[in-house]
Formats: C-alpha cells, structure tokens, sequence
C-alpha cells in the first residue's frame, strides 16, 4: 500500500510540472509562422529627397513602424529594403548594411545611394534624374528558430508594406588608389595556366594594375590595366573574386566583351596589348600598342632587403604566360622589414616606392614602381609578390 501511494504522489508531480510548463508555453501568432504576418511601416515625414555627398555619414531620414503583432513583445531587428518595383522580386532589391533593435530605424545617406547605385547595375545614368525607389522593412528574431526537441519559436523573416519615395542620387566621389584600396581584377589563362585559387596568384592569376592619375571610389571600383604580350592562341578570362567562375568574370561573345557571359577572350595576332577594365563602367577594351624601345627581358629579379641583410636576392619567377614580363614568388617575412626589388641581382635596375612619403599604408600593399624609388615596408607574414616589370605595378598580396 506504501508503495502504491508513492508511485500515485510521483505521477501527480510529473502531470503536475507538465501542467505548469504547458501554462509557460509561449502563445505565437499563427501567421508568423508561415510568414504572412506583415506589420505597418508609416510614411516618412517628407516623399522627396536630394542626397549629397556632403550629408554622406548622416541619415537622410528615419522610418518608423508598429512591432508585427507576434502575440508577444519580442526583440525585433529591422532591415532597410529598397527597390525600383514594388514586387520585391528575389534578386531585385538591396539591403541597406545596418539594422536597428527598435520601432525607430535610421536611414544612412552613403548606404542609400550606394543601394541606388547598385540597383541602377553600378553605374548612375548621366545625367543624374530623380528616382521612384519603393521601401520596406524586413523584421527579424534572432532567438526565435525552430528545433524540434525543445519549446522554441518558428518565427520567419517577416516584411512590412511597401512605400514610395522619390531620390535623387549622387555619384559617390573617387580617390587615387593612395587613399582606398582598389578592388582588383585579374587575368587568368594566359599560357594555359587556369588554376583560379590563391595558389594560382602570380603563376595563373595575373593581377590588372592600378594606375598613378586615376580614381577609384570608395568600393574598390575604377580602371585597371594589363599591358603585356599576348599570343592569338591563348584563350583567358578576367576575373574579380579568386575561385569563383560565375560571378563578375568576363568573356567573350563573337567579338563582343561579355560580363558574365560568354567564352574565352582572345586577340587576332601575336603582340603586345593593352587591356583596359573599368569596373565601374562596366567596360573592357583591348588594344594593340607599340612600345618603344621594347620592354627589356631580364635575366632576373630578385627580392631583397633588410630581412637578408642585403646580400643574396630571393629568386622571383616568371609567368610563362607573359612571355618575362611577369614575376612572382611566395616568401615569409619573420619580421617588420625594408625591402626591394631589382633587376639581374644589381643595383642597376631596382624598382622602389613612388614619391618621397613612404608612410602611406597602401604602398606596402600595392604601387606603380618608381625606378630607384625607395624603400618598400613590409609587416611580418607571408606574402605573394608579383611585379609587371613593363609598366612596373607591384604586389605584395598577403596569404
């Protein structure tokens, strides 16, 4: 009998305690499940709006919304969306960068008209008009996802109505590559070298150079250039992201330069070529030149610095692809070191920062050569170096 009413006191404590965990059990809204819940975005003080670049770190504006009707008071996040079509078709809309924890959501100037300038495919349409550009909220809960083993909510990205605002864009200001960092692009495929991954740098992956005299915004986008020799029977592509073969590479389309389109890029005849890329146009040209007198083939070039006391050069490569004019080699810096890089393992030709400022960060990075220039400064780690000895662009791409 004692035992019998033992095990009857245990099960009124089980039913008991599922009976008060079932009263905690968090009550949500239906539609938040399946994702049709949608809540109120209210309509700005103002419709129209001029953006400049003067304004760029302020809001042009804030947004303010009811919290979607979960059942509950939830920590929501909100995104800023905006589009050209009200749909919100997948694939036709941006997101802008920051999101808000609140019913008051802060509408960045530099994001917007980036967000702008990416719908309009990179490029502003000169000349600059006033844009319809439609806007919602995505509301999100961060601790709300599903398991099946425990109590937790399934609560999906959620979106508010739509409004229309009408902006009018800027175009985002340029810099020399001594101020931002350019983004860069590169050639691979030359001499049948197709291996697109860092392991390919230099040997596969030609970076396009950067240019003294122009400007690259605040993206990374502007004018690149390769100038080197390029055989009728080689095929190649040009590239931005290393090992990506689908996005932002260019091809070709019968004669036609294609972005993200087409097959292998090729020149009539055999020669020294100039291949202009401008990413921010969206263009690429590639022209035949002369180069007088011709471009030098050395014997070797080598890297050398304060890391080796000065004395013996670390032996670069040549691409095989660019017929000498390309160099590269991999070499790890133990530590923060001066260094530079020469010709035939003299001091006769020798190839150094340009200007006279050798503090600013992006030349250990990146530069046009100067000849005889001085010395480059490099932090310890492990870099890939390349140099195109005809126009004298330098790379030092840490791995």
């Amino acid at each position: 009998m004692k035992k019998i009413k033992i095990i009857l006191f245990s099960l009124l404590c089980v039913f008991g305690l599922f009976s008060c965990k079932d009263d905690q059990i968090t009550k949500l809204n239906y539609k938040a499940e399946d994702g049709t819940l949608s809540f109120k975005l209210n309509n700005p003080r103002y419709s129209n709006y001029i953006l400049e670049d003067a304004q760029a770190d302020k809001d042009m504006d804030s947004l303010t919304c009811v919290q979607p009707d979960y059942s509950f008071t939830a920590a929501v996040t909100y995104t800023t969306q905006v589009c050209f079509d009200a749909t919100f078709a997948a694939g036709t809309y941006q997101s802008l960068a920051t999101t808000v924890n609140g019913e008051k959501i802060g509408i960045n100037t530099k994001q917007m008209d980036k967000a702008i300038i990416a719908l309009y495919g990179g490029k502003l349409p000169d000349p600059v008009v006033i844009k319809d550009v439609y806007v919602r909220l995505s509301a999100y809960i961060s601790d709300a996802t599903h398991s099946a083993l425990t109590d937790s909510l399934i609560v999906k990205p959620l979106y508010s109505n739509v409004i229309k605002l009408r902006i009018l864009p800027y175009v985002l200001p340029l810099f020399p590559y001594t101020e931002v960092a350019p983004r860069l692009w590169y050639i691979v495929g030359l001499g049948g070298n197709w291996t697109n991954s860092i392991a390919g740098l230099g040997s596969s992956l030609i970076p396009m150079s950067i240019q003294d005299g122009k400007k690259y915004n605040l993206s990374g986008d502007g004018e690149f250039i390769y100038t080197g020799y390029i055989k009728a029977s080689d095929g190649f592509k040009i590239l931005r992201t290393i090992g990506d073969w689908n996005n932002n590479i260019w091809g070709m389309t019968g004669t036609t330069y294609t972005l993200n389109s087409g097959g292998n890029i090729t020149v009539p005849s055999d020669g020294y070529y100039k291949v202009t890329l401008n990413s921010i146009d969206n263009t690429l040209t590639i022209s035949p030149i002369t180069i007088s007198p011709a471009p030098t083939l050395y014997t070797s070039i080598g890297l050398i610095g304060a890391f080796n006391g000065w004395g013996g050069d670390v032996a670069l490569t040549t691409n095989t692809g660019t017929s000498g004019h390309v160099w590269y080699t991999t070499y790890t810096f133990a530590a923060d070191s001066q260094c530079k890089l020469r010709a035939n393992a003299d001091w006769g030709t020798s190839w150094g920062i340009p200007g006279s400022d050798d503090g600013i960060a992006l030349y250990s990075k990146m530069a046009v050569a100067v000849k005889g220039g001085k010395n480059m400064i490099e932090t310890a780690g492990t870099y890939t170096v390349i140099l195109n000895d005809i126009d004298g662009c330098y790379f030092f791409i840490k791995k």
